[in-house]
């Protein structure tokens, strides 16, 4: 092969790897970033709302959108390796799971849970008429979708190495794999204990009456910690993320 074909697969190799970086940040911080963008402008106690997607009416509506936007541009960008070897579905359930983040931004939640009931200084959004059964079921619907692509992502395409391994570095892919099955799960489980608090349990009081949040917030991290690992390749050669990836890479 020459040298110019080599440079080319090897720019692409990092491209790729440093794409699944962005998108494992961008998941992780959304929760964060929503919380405490909202504290610095004041909200105070309103600082948490019941679900990530009730910031959409908040003053960090920008954020809220903004951080799904460019997620859901990361993940269609993305394409992966798989296609190399005549599968291309790592690259469509990327693209799905794009459009879904894009349709999340789209459709809001409904605005019963925003905080606080009556808006107040801390509401951004104004809509003149409030989202109805339609928007409300095509939030739900992208969503649901959406994290049922991340669980794809870590329970399947993440299974599959992106290289031959032998010796150290096959015990290395082996703790990786074990990690982003530990995400997936984590993610299944994160779901369901959002669908058992908000349909069972229903808590009026205490930590969990912002279950939704809670496990959202669960839920994105095992994401973007998993999207983190698989693109940590692209960044070991620097010294103090060479160190924190020892035991994996």
């Amino acid at each position: 092969m020459s040298t110019t074909q080599n440079s080319g697969t090897q720019g692409e190799i990092i491209s790729y790897q440093k794409l699944r970086t962005f998108i494992g940040i961008t998941g992780i911080l959304l929760p964060l970033l929503t919380v405490f963008g909202s504290f610095l402008f004041s909200a105070g106690n309103y600082s948490w709302q019941h679900s990530i997607s009730h910031f959409y009416y908040s003053k960090m509506h920008i954020i809220f959108v903004g951080t799904l936007c460019v997620l859901g541009g990361f993940l269609i960008t993305y394409r992966g390796t798989a296609h190399k070897a005549g599968n291309p579905w790592e690259n469509r359930v990327s693209n799905i799971a794009g459009v879904c983040a894009f349709g999340i931004a789209s459709f809001p939640t409904g605005f019963d849970g925003f905080r606080p009931p009556s808006g107040g200084s801390n509401q951004y959004i104004h809509l003149l008429d409030p989202p109805n059964e339609f928007w409300g079921g095509m939030h739900f619907a992208f969503a649901g979708s959406l994290f049922l692509c991340f669980i794809l992502f870590c329970l399947w395409f993440f299974q599959k190495p992106d290289a031959v391994y032998t010796g150290d570095l096959e015990i290395k892919w082996k703790r990786r794999k074990a990690f982003y099955k530990f995400c997936g799960w984590g993610i299944a489980v994160s779901i369901i204990m959002i669908a058992l608090f908000s349909f069972i349990i229903k808590p009026a009081e205490g930590v969990f009456v912002y279950s939704t949040f809670i496990f959202e917030t669960t839920s994105l991290w095992c994401f973007g910690s998993a999207w983190l690992i698989k693109g940590s390749a692209a960044w070991c050669h620097l010294p103090i993320v060479g160190k924190m990836m020892k035991p994996l890479r």
